[in-house]
């Protein structure tokens, strides 16, 4: 799996010669990308260039006119084995899915305890009684609890998620990016993004997808509280705060014992689904936040 992201933000022509990159002078080889964000709106790239993105499993983000992603294109050859993926999917039984999405659930309250302890928070202790109180299916709605206390704690009392804010702009654009690296993972594992655990949306495509972010959020949020000042002071995200956000991607978290960039960890937690489905029982791993620490590759 590739560990660069690759961001355009300027005039270029993209093309692939001899399974590299090409961007002007610059060429990196394919098998070293991980994602390829496209930000401005005069970048051209050919079919061939967009094939050989889904060959290699590279998700290619495309950028509005308020320079937020707003489209992925991931792989569409699935796994070989997606037809019998698909029937576990399918038959997988409520109280399965419900303890699976109690564990993400609990995980995500946790993380966001650990965002706000991270902060100098005292509220974090008041998070974490609340991410034990979470019950299968979250049939008592915790998790709506939790981030209406979370947010008021992180960002002040008069905090509005629904607000068009520098801040908010800043979640979005980096939530995206990690949507879209779930999203191919889902679909190189045979997975169907659209057949969610509790999101069930038929307007939603990435049912899925939207389940499994839910512990990453907040380490995010954690990304954006490192930079808050410089975000809350400017009209409008800079080129500098969406490479810093990109970067989400190269931090570690904790799963299963041991310390794994990102894109590792959605990987570990897709393949643990998987046995989830095929045993009938929770054995699903979810990420725990340990700090904002990148990667360090040798």
């Amino acid at each position: 799996m590739g560990y660069r992201n690759i961001k355009i933000d300027s005039n270029a022509v993209l093309c692939i010669k001899n399974a590299q990159l090409l961007i002007g002078d610059f060429s990196v080889p394919l098998e070293d990308i991980n994602c390829l964000l496209i930000e401005n709106e005069n970048v051209k790239l050919s079919s061939y260039l967009i094939q050989k993105c889904a060959d290699y499993g590279i998700p290619i983000y495309c950028c509005n006119e308020k320079h937020l992603p707003n489209c992925v294109l991931v792989p569409f050859e699935k796994n070989s084995r997606h037809l019998s993926i698909l029937r576990l999917q399918i038959d997988a039984s409520k109280p399965l899915n419900k303890r699976i999405w109690q564990s993400i659930i609990k995980r995500k309250i946790k993380n966001q305890a650990c965002c706000l302890k991270w902060n100098n928070l005292d509220e974090y202790e008041q998070l974490e009684k609340m991410g034990d109180s979470v019950q299968s299916g979250d049939k008592s709605y915790v998790e709506a609890k939790a981030a209406a206390y979370y947010f008021r704690v992180l960002f002040g009392s008069g905090y509005s998620r629904r607000e068009e804010t520098v801040v908010n702009a800043a979640m979005n654009y980096a939530y995206a990016i990690v949507r879209g690296v779930i999203a191919r993972t889902l679909v190189i594992h045979g997975l169907e993004p659209s057949l969610g655990i509790n999101h069930c949306s038929v307007q939603n495509n990435f049912n899925l997808v939207d389940d499994f972010l839910e512990p990453f959020r907040p380490m995010v949020d954690m990304v954006i509280m490192e930079n808050i000042e410089s975000i809350r002071s400017a009209e409008s995200l800079t080129s500098e705060h969406k490479r810093t956000l990109l970067s989400v991607l190269t931090l570690d978290m904790l799963i299963d014992g041991r310390k794994e960039i990102i894109n590792n960890c959605i990987d570990i937690m897709v393949e643990s689904y998987i046995r989830s489905l095929r045993k009938g029982e929770m054995v699903l791993l979810t990420p725990q936040i340990i700090g904002v620490s990148r990667h360090n590759y040798e």
